[in-house]
């Protein structure tokens, strides 16, 4: 990982905010391209959690620096997996959120083992175990995926080879 510097609560807000938004895309996405509808609801449950951790950073942002107006920045130092094309399968999709909930993780881990600010630090931890608990659940998702693609993909599509079907 490489080399990030210690920065403010106020922009460890803002890069968070940033960040969630960017998932809430990316799940958007894997829920349009669900055949089935346990899996869109899954893709929901995880929006909503990112949606619910956006308003948080937001709010926690608003407490603590009231007179500032929230600025997001364009681009997320969060590392992020490559852009995906409009042609980007089912499995390709859940390979990149796996991989950005675990860079999330580890970047956020990161910046906590090494920032001064006691409260960006537990925000920092927060975020990081946030991320793992997504991350946990793409992965049991995943698996049942690739157990349907050598299996039954019938028995996938229409949603009886799920796991997880909500918190």
């Amino acid at each position: 990982m490489e080399e990030r510097q210690d920065l403010t609560t106020l922009e460890v807000l803002t890069v968070g905010i940033k960040a969630e938004m960017a998932a809430q895309t990316l799940y958007t996405k894997m829920k349009e391209m669900a055949g089935a509808a346990e899996m869109q609801e899954t893709m929901d449950y995880l929006i909503g959690q990112e949606k619910r951790h956006e308003h948080f950073m937001r709010k926690a942002f608003k407490d603590q620096f009231p007179e500032v107006e929230v600025k997001v920045p364009e681009n997320t130092i969060v590392p992020m997996p490559g852009e995906l094309g409009d042609d980007a399968g089912m499995k390709e999709l859940f390979e990149v959120a796996m991989e950005a909930e675990k860079q999330a993780s580890e970047f956020y881990s990161d910046l906590a083992s090494k920032t001064r600010d006691p409260n960006s630090r537990k925000l920092l931890e927060y975020i990081a175990s946030m991320e793992l608990s997504h991350l946990s659940i793409l992965q049991a998702e995943y698996h049942q995926f690739e157990i349907s693609t050598d299996q039954d993909l019938d028995d996938f599509l229409r949603g009886e080879r799920l796991m997880h079907f909500g918190p």
